[in-house]
């Protein structure tokens, strides 16, 4: 992901899946630090939450909002 000052993503209603979850998960392991995602409406399931949950139990995570209901999760 480019664009690191990209402090508010709002991806909401665009059925990134598992895969697109994954690729957020990887960038916020390196280095990206956004405070606001919203991912509602994604068709995310367990392994993109489980990607995402990972990446942003790290101490240094920025994360102070997050939205992800409208999943596939559990």
């Amino acid at each position: 992901l480019k664009g690191r000052n990209i402090i508010v993503l709002n991806l909401a209603g665009n059925n990134i899946g598992d895969e697109g979850a994954k690729a957020l998960a990887e960038a916020l392991k390196n280095d990206w630090k956004p405070t606001t995602l919203y991912l509602s409406s994604n068709n995310i399931g367990d392994e993109g939450a489980e990607a995402l949950a990972e990446a942003l139990e790290k101490k240094d995570s920025a994360i102070k909002e997050l939205s992800i209901n409208n999943n596939n999760i559990g």
